[in-house]
């Protein structure tokens, strides 16, 4: 017998094989372990303690089941020389209890021997007895525990082989009858003609004879089998026939019925073959552009209310004229519309009856192919008849010369003398209204069509600028057929291709499923897998292969000849629509070099200003901004709505390029233009002689056809209106020539608001992708043409600027005095003629600052020299300020003020200061300020903090005022680190030397003592 593994627990030792034997060893373990430790305790007490002679020695105890024992020593005896440790008194005289081995009949299975214990009568009331009966008694319990469990579990066994078995044959017999039933139903159904229910009936024999056993079979027996085979035989007959019965006639009908059927009876590829040649004739007749004639059917005409019969008929008959004479975008439709229906109405049942057998994608495949070979050959037809070729070349031609002519200078600008009679009106409306011949505004227009002539040879290369927006608009609706048709035969493919994914998904799910179902039965009858298994697992993978491969299957190649004859005639279109967009703007450039009062209208801005009199009220734009836009505007958006991406892009590169090259540049040389009109003395501004001399020159040139009817009308009615006439003309230049400065921030704030337009049609209408992404990447690239036109802008004022700037300095030189003290000087009109305040002369007043008590009392009741300044510069920059919309106005107010506060500045240094002369100095500089705060139109600026900010030279005279207002030297110190902490001081050191050098209370050398340091 081997030997026992001892347990380290009660709890395992009730797990083992014998737990009777478990248990008794893990006793002995025990006692023999407290025996060792107690020798142990023994042997280190020995050292210490003395005792005599053992005492009594326990009683031996040996038995026939504890032989293992018998040979251990009793503790009280096993030491002789050594010290022990006496056990406790009821411990030693307890009586041991014996054991005795019992054995069972050797028929017995397991040929245990049973350990009992016997007590005589004496140790019987004894404790430990009691302990270790109780014990006993458990672990005899435990082993019948043991064996009853082992018995039950191999009886449950038993019970659940017989179970399975039990549902095995149950299964075999439910299939057996639903085979025989199915077999039943199939012949009735096919003996009464109902061939849906027979084919039903097939599929579900078909679908348990796949799953069923043998044994199922044997219970079904063969007259079923054969009966099934048999029905299945006829049912397929008969459908097949009744299916291309239905297929030859056109029957939808008998097709929707029949198409579901043929899946149930493996009859997939030949349903597929049927439906095709089914779409293809439906097709064929649907796309047949050759209408014959019928005659007119009154019975299917709509009849409006009072309609009578004739004119019934007659709209009967131009319908059909217009269906026999259909135009190419009409063909088109019809060919798509054909496609688009038989798809929608015929593709969702392919697709569920036949889509096994890749049925619908077969079906997408004819349809595009019988739509893409007719559209192909009305497109190439449709390009040959218009030469499409030929008249994209010539509008290439047409193009560059129109952009040669405007940008870069190749335009040859009118005289000064044609250029100033155009924007005064004279050679127009204005005067010819004014004499009630309408003369002016004849001649204005006749010039203008004479003008309009000379189109580059846009009408005799390519033809009217209506015919051509038409035939656009013809091309960009074939486009938008084509695109349309495209988009959803894209959109089908990408349907069939789901339906192919989740089909595919659904076979990969249902072997796995029978796979799983294999492996239990295995599992169950006691094996790991079987060859049924290992088979299932090789169709598996084999499924897999199959599925990679069908994911390389291509419906439709990315690129078809559709797409190619699209894209060739998106690229044809985009060069006529370009040409047409040059033609129109060049339309738009000859209407305003010859003006009239319908070229100009009142500029409509978000910052307009709403008052009378303020910045920016009586502005006016050209109508060249807008017609050009509109122009660019009407393109794209056309180019937008074919929905084809790279037509769509073109058309956007076209509108970024042309607007930010061709429509810059014409509008800065227009912008030169007015600065050159507007410069004081040379045009229609006055300058020292009063009105411009440009104006005057061609007063006096052109007064007998012009002024002197005006002088006439004025001297028959009394009235001399000769100055005031001449007067309202030049202010109406004035009003027309800064209409070419507000030109330049009113294309800006267009292109901006046309960006964003694009952008919402592009989200509106076209799908997301990377194709869409690049589109509005195009269109995003009229931001920089935005800032073009805002660059633009500012360098126009500053010429502008730059231009007014020396009549700006002659008026501070003559207010302050200069070059010998100054002159007299007198208030004049917009005209230049002097003003008398009762015939008496105005004593002049100059810049001058060392004044003593008399003096500064005298400056501060009599009209300064910065009143008189503010005043000239009033009436030199009024008539801008009112005809220029509020930024320009603010931006060409800060700059006159800039080189006022420069002349000032060095008018300023040449002038000696008294502490009082310093005061009036600062009275001046806040006057400047007030003045220019009351003229600044944004409220952002209306502040000294901005204002100087935005005008260095001004900042300067304000510190250069708080400088000369210094009580002490010492001060001045203080006053410059705190200003340069704040960062608004900007005098140097030597700068401020020199100006505190000035007062004539400051010592010089005190002066320079004190300001040794840097200028950092």
């Amino acid at each position: 017998m081997p030997p026992i593994a001892i347990p380290s627990n009660l709890v395992e030792s009730l797990g083992c094989k014998s737990p009777h034997d478990a248990l008794l060893a893990l006793a002995d373990e025990s006692e023999s372990t407290a025996l060792k430790l107690a020798e142990e305790l023994a042997a280190s007490l020995s050292t210490t303690k003395k005792h005599s002679a053992a005492t009594g020695s326990h009683n031996n105890s040996s038995s026939a089941g504890s032989g293992r024992r018998s040979k251990r020593e009793d503790p009280a005896t096993s030491f002789t020389g050594g010290q022990f440790v006496p056990l406790p008194r009821s411990l030693r005289d307890a009586p041991r209890p014996t054991r005795k081995i019992s054995q069972k009949g050797s028929s017995s299975s397991s040929n245990t021997d049973h350990e009992t214990i016997s007590n005589s009568s004496s140790s019987a009331s004894h404790a430990l007895t009691h302990a270790t009966l109780a014990s006993e008694s458990i672990l005899s319990s435990l082993s019948k525990i043991a064996s009853g469990g082992s018995a039950a579990s191999s009886e449950m066994r038993q019970l659940e082989s017989h179970r399975q078995r039990l549902d095995e044959e149950a299964i075999n017999i439910d299939h057996a009858l639903r085979i025989r039933e199915g077999c039943q139903r199939g012949g009735d159904s096919l003996m009464g003609r109902r061939y849906g229910d027979a084919a039903r009936a097939v599929s579900d024999v078909n679908s348990i004879l796949k799953e069923c056993s043998m044994n199922a079979l044997q219970l079904a027996g063969e007259e079923a089998l054969e009966a099934h085979s048999k029905t299945k035989e006829v049912t397929k007959r008969a459908i097949g026939e009744r299916y291309e019965t239905a297929v030859a006639n056109g029957d939808v009908v008998q097709l929707s019925e029949l198409t579901p059927l043929l899946q149930m009876l493996d009859m997939a590829e030949l349903g597929v073959r049927l439906y095709l040649q089914y779409s293809q004739s439906v097709l064929t007749k649907e796309m047949n552009l050759d209408a014959e004639e019928v005659p007119v059917d009154m019975a299917h005409v709509e009849r409006a209310e009072g309609m009578s019969r004739a004119a019934m008929r007659r709209r009967a008959e131009e319908e059909q004229l217009l269906r026999r004479n259909m135009s190419v975008p009409m063909k088109l439709a019809r060919i798509y519309n054909a496609a688009v229906t038989h798809l929608r109405h015929h593709l969702p049942m392919v697709a569920y009856a036949l889509g096994e057998a890749d049925g619908d994608a077969a079906l997408v495949q004819l349809v595009h192919v019988e739509a893409e070979k007719r559209a192909v050959d009305i497109l190439r037809d449709y390009m040959s008849e218009k030469q499409l070729n030929l008249t994209v070349r010539r509008a290439d031609g047409v193009g560059k010369k129109i952009e040669d002519r405007y940008i870069g200078g190749g335009f040859s600008a009118r005289d000064d003398e044609i250029n100033i009679a155009n924007v005064l009106g004279f050679a127009g409306d204005a005067l010819g209204g004014g004499g009630g011949s309408g003369g002016g505004t004849i001649d204005i227009v006749t010039k203008r069509m004479a003008a309009q002539k000379d189109d580059c040879g846009f009408q005799i290369e390519v033809g009217n600028l209506a015919d051509v927006d038409a035939a656009l608009e013809e091309w960009a609706l074939v486009m938008q057929h084509t695109e349309s048709y495209e988009r959803f035969i894209r959109h089908a493919v990408n349907e069939v291709v789901k339906a192919r994914k989740l089909r595919r998904e659904q076979k990969i799910e249902e072997k796995n499923r029978l796979k799983e179902l294999e492996e239990a039965k295995s599992r169950e009858h006691g094996s790991d897998m079987t060859g049924s298994g290992r088979k299932s697992s090789e169709r598996l993978s084999s499924g897999d292969v199959d599925v990679d491969q069908e994911e390389k299957v291509e419906i439709l190649p990315p690129h078809t000849a559709l797409n190619e004859v699209a894209a060739e005639i998106g690229g044809s279109y985009s060069a006529l629509e370009r040409c047409l967009l040059l033609a129109g703007m060049q339309r738009a450039f000859v209407h305003a070099n010859y003006p009239d009062d319908s070229t100009f209208s009142p500029v409509v801005l978000d910052g307009s200003s709403n008052s009378l009199y303020g910045a920016g009220s009586r502005a006016l734009q050209t109508n060249l901004v807008e017609e050009c836009l509109f122009a660019a505007r009407r393109s794209t958006l056309r180019a937008f709505a074919t929905g084809h991406t790279g037509t769509a892009s073109a058309a956007a590169n076209v509108c970024v390029d042309v607007l930010g090259r061709l429509l810059l540049d014409v509008l800065i040389r227009r912008a030169e233009l007015g600065a050159s009109l507007l410069k004081p003395g040379e045009g229609l501004l006055d300058g020292q002689s009063g009105l411009g001399h440009a104006a005057l020159s061609f007063a006096k040139s052109k007064a007998g056809k012009g002024l002197r009817g005006v002088h006439g009308a004025g001297a028959r009615s009394g009235h001399r209106v000769g100055d005031e006439e001449l007067r309202k003309q030049t202010m109406l230049g004035v009003a027309r020539a800064t209409a070419n400065f507000n030109d330049l921030e009113v294309v800006a704030d267009y292109t901006k608001r046309l960006e964003g337009n694009f952008l919402k049609e592009i989200d509106s209408g076209y799908p997301r992708g990377h194709d869409t992404e690049q589109l509005r990447m195009c269109v995003k690239g009229l931001k920089g043409v935005v800032e073009s036109f805002t660059q633009a802008s500012g360098r126009s004022m500053e010429q502008l600027i730059s231009t007014l700037l020396p009549q700006v300095r002659q008026i501070v030189g003559d207010a302050v005095g200069q070059d010998g003290g100054g002159t007299s000087a007198t208030a004049s009109n917009f005209l230049g003629s002097p003003v008398l305040a009762g015939g008496a002369t105005i004593a002049p007043t100059v810049l001058n600052y060392e004044l003593d008590d008399e003096s500064f009392e005298m400056s501060q009741i009599s009209e300064g020299f910065v009143v008189r300044m503010c005043s000239r510069l009033d009436e030199l920059i009024d008539p801008l300020r009112v005809h220029l919309v509020p930024k320009l106005s603010d931006d060409l107010l800060v700059g006159i003020l800039g080189g006022m506060a420069k002349r000032m500045e060095a008018s300023i240094r040449k002038s000696k200061f008294t502490p009082l002369g310093a005061i009036s100095l600062d009275s001046d500089v806040r006057y400047i300020m007030n003045f220019a705060k009351d003229r600044i139109d944004s409220p952002q600026l209306k502040s000294n903090v901005t204002l100087c900010k935005i005008c260095p030279p001004l900042a300067r005279l304000n510190q250069i005022a708080l400088l000369m207002n210094v009580d002490d030297l010492e001060d001045v110190l203080d006053l410059i680190s705190v200003s340069k902490r704040k960062g608004v001081w900007d005098l140097k050191l030597d700068e401020a030397k020199t100006l505190l050098s000035l007062r004539v209370d400051f010592e010089g050398e005190k002066v320079n003592d004190l300001l040794q340091m840097d200028d950092e």
